[in-house]
């Protein structure tokens, strides 16, 4: 008797990303980063806004590279 778990048949197969779809997560991303880190500073919270600033710089990265 063969046993199948819910998980192995409703998994959806496993695609590799275009580049149009990883330029267009990076520029969601880095959006999103900008918004964040200037609402931090906005409320005086400058290390968050640090941190949300570096997440920034890797998403411009990404959408640098996949041009």
């Amino acid at each position: 008797m063969t046993v199948s778990t819910l998980a192995s048949r409703c998994a959806a197969p496993i695609t590799q990303a275009t580049t149009e779809e990883a330029r267009a997560f990076a520029l969601l991303q880095a959006t999103s980063d900008a918004t964040m880190a200037k609402l931090y500073l906005s409320r005086g919270n400058v290390a968050a806004a640090r941190r949300k600033a570096v997440q920034l710089l890797k998403a411009l990265q990404l959408l640098e590279v996949t041009v």
